[in-house]
């Protein structure tokens, strides 16, 4: 078997695994038709196609969908009753302040 009968089948393979991967994420998008975007859902959550096709950039691609972790919200955080700021009273930092709140009682001669 010659180097080009090789090259044929290797690039056949890459192709039928793009399209079988493209295939699945247009159907997960409920559509018909692969489009660039499916294409690039492909490539990207695919290990090695990744890596293969790594500085690649595909027009009208997109991104990946990825929100990073601190940004969301913990639900135990919400679930939590907020204690009112209100009912707890500061002490003051400075003894000015604290005499300045206490009133001054009448001196007794």
């Amino acid at each position: 078997m010659g180097a080009p009968v090789y090259l044929a089948s290797v690039l056949e393979y890459l192709a039928a695994e793009l399209l079988e991967l493209a295939g699945n994420a247009a159907k997960d998008n409920k559509k018909s038709r692969i489009i660039p975007r499916h294409l690039l859902l492909a490539i990207r959550n695919d290990q090695e196609l990744g890596k293969l096709l790594a500085g690649v950039t595909i027009a009208h691609g997109g991104v990946l969908p990825n929100i990073n972790p601190v940004l969301l919200t913990k639900k135990t955080a919400e679930k939590e009753p907020k204690s009112p700021k209100k009912t707890a009273e500061k002490e003051p930092k400075s003894p000015k302040k604290t005499a300045e709140k206490e009133p001054k009682s009448p001196k007794k001669a």
